[in-house]
């Protein structure tokens, strides 16, 4: 979490020993990604990540101390400012460790985000791989306005389709931003088109 009194961490402890670690918002984002792999085991996934964070040395073969330094770490990265909402304290309820993101990819949104971070605080994101602290990066995404790319799409995504019934045509192009700035995870399951569906057949049957 940002702060202007602490500096990011940048390591931690394990007994009287101090290690570094890399939590460049590249780093931690691709560590979001192999947790969501499922393609590999939870010990490759623990070893993967801990290779990514550990700067030191570290000597050590036991996945239950590494799953451990890891899952440390990723409650400092998710640790915020301000209250969870509902959906996240039923993450949390569930696991030590929440990297939810219901409306939006660091990697699928990946050009909106670099766009949006340009466009609003002038930064090239290229040139702050491996060096802008996610403390950082996190505040800022957090805070970019809502005309930027991502918060346009993260606002589509989010948007209640019932609020237009009056509205068909308003409705439809909503609806139509939905199914193209789709998540990969919802196309999985995409129970999108029948949710739609419904609420389209409600709007009409209201219409009669």
């Amino acid at each position: 979490m940002f702060s202007f009194t602490k500096r990011p961490e940048q390591t931690f402890k394990l007994g009287n020993c101090e290690y570094k670690i890399n939590l460049a918002f590249n780093v931690v984002i691709e560590a979001f990604g192999i947790l969501e792999s499922e393609d590999l085991s939870n010990e490759d996934k623990v070893s993967k990540i801990f290779d990514l964070f550990i700067i030191d040395k570290f000597e050590t073969d036991s996945v239950a101390i590494k799953g451990d330094i890891v899952s440390s770490v990723f409650q400092y990265i998710n640790d915020g400012p301000y209250g969870k909402s509902e959906e996240e304290d039923s993450a949390s309820s569930e696991s030590d460790v929440n990297f939810s993101t219901s409306d939006y990819d660091y990697e699928q949104d990946a050009g909106a985000i670099y766009a949006s971070f340009l466009n609003f605080y002038n930064i090239d994101l290229n040139k702050e791989i491996d060096i802008m602290h996610w403390d950082r990066f996190k505040a800022l995404f957090d805070n970019l306005g809502s005309d930027t790319p991502i918060q346009k799409i993260r606002q589509y995504r989010s948007d209640d389709l019932t609020s237009y019934k009056d509205d068909a045509e308003r409705a439809q192009f909503i609806s139509n931003m939905q199914y193209y700035y789709r998540l990969d995870k919802q196309k999985e399951s995409d129970g999108f088109a029948a949710n739609a569906s419904s609420i389209f057949d409600m709007m009409f049957e209201d219409g009669k």
